[in-house]
């Protein structure tokens, strides 16, 4: 006899079958945990152990790691991790499927010391230094060099925001959460998806998928690095639009604009002014309007690691910057 097409249970099975062929390509590249044991690691997906929205804390034979529960199809997630390998992405270390409920897991590296957004925006007593703020900038940038320049078709995170970069026990930067990443790039949607205050206007227009779009958010995480605020405030105000307001693109005046937007905490520094202001400068170019007056993550790179060698010209129409690095 047949099963009953408007079962539950027979629902439940063809959809858990339906899974597994999705993601039968990485059953050999990643450990496949059962259900059982994510459940044990997390006492029972206990709401204490949430780290961030639907992703847990837990301990698997002895060893800490973090577990995502999705309640949509891991498919294309997990097709884009098994792609990329680089010190500066979260490591995928296993999933599961569990078919009764459709739901699926993945298990990750834990990072010990939490979010950017939660150093640059929470209640930590510890603020972060000019010097590892540089280097948590840097770290972003070689991850989405990665991304963007060694992989086949070119994969586009389009979700990069401060609470997706993870800090591991040495405060070395990671890019976490590829569930809105595609792989495949000046594609256009009609489904837009994303944080405001991070979100590419071209984007939000026309529905443009590219690495520019990644390139314009990680300019935003760069003003917030510099100015330590939120990227949207209380009346709504997006942080870049509030420095395409304030910054008239005049290089005399940068330093002056700049007193009234960097961080409490970096002015109480010693740090140079000019590196704090070049770091500026890439943020700047980084939210051109125009996504093809961008510079690429490969030209960010170079910048940030010798910034002494970058030079900008700045026109009258405010962020229009042309970034000419030296060779």
């Amino acid at each position: 006899m047949g099963k009953n097409e408007d079962d539950p249970e027979s629902k439940k099975f063809e959809v858990g079958v339906s899974l597994i062929a999705d993601v039968s390509d990485c059953l050999d590249k990643y450990k496949v945990y059962k259900f059982e044991e994510l459940k044990e690691a997390t006492d029972g997906f206990d709401e204490r152990l949430v780290i961030q929205g639907s992703v847990f804390k837990g301990y698997i034979n002895g060893k800490c790691c973090a577990i995502k529960k999705i309640k949509w199809n891991a498919c294309e997630e997990l097709k884009i991790l098994q792609k990329v390998n680089h010190g500066n992405l979260v490591m995928l270390e296993g999933f599961c499927i569990d078919s009764d409920y459709a739901n699926c897991y993945l298990v990750y590296e834990f990072l010990e010391n939490g979010s950017l957004y939660t150093w640059l925006h929470g209640n930590n007593t510890k603020r972060l230094s000019w010097r590892r703020r540089l280097r948590i900038a840097v770290d972003i940038a070689n991850g989405l060099q990665y991304i963007h320049e060694h992989t086949i078709p070119r994969v586009v995170h389009k979700d990069v925001k401060s609470s997706n970069i993870l800090l591991d026990a040495h405060m070395r930067a990671k890019i976490a959460n590829f569930g809105l990443a595609k792989s495949g790039c000046n594609a256009i949607t009609r489904h837009i998806v994303g944080t405001k205050g991070y979100v590419a206007p071209e984007y939000i227009s026309d529905g443009i998928v590219s690495t520019k779009m990644d390139v314009f958010s990680f300019g935003v995480i760069l003003l917030e690095l510099v100015s330590g605020k939120e990227v949207v405030n209380e009346e709504g105000k997006a942080l870049w639009v509030e420095v395409y307001e304030n910054f008239n693109g005049n290089d005399k005046n940068l330093k002056h604009e700049l007193k009234g937007f960097i961080d409490d905490a970096i002015l109480m520094e010693s740090c140079s002014i000019d590196s704090v202001m070049n770091v500026m400068l890439i943020a700047i170019a980084s939210l051109h309007r125009d996504p093809s007056r961008r510079p690429s993550m490969v030209d960010i790179v170079y910048a940030l690691c010798r910034t002494d060698e970058l030079f900008t010209d700045l026109y009258e129409d405010g962020l229009s910057t042309r970034q000419v690095i030296a060779r």
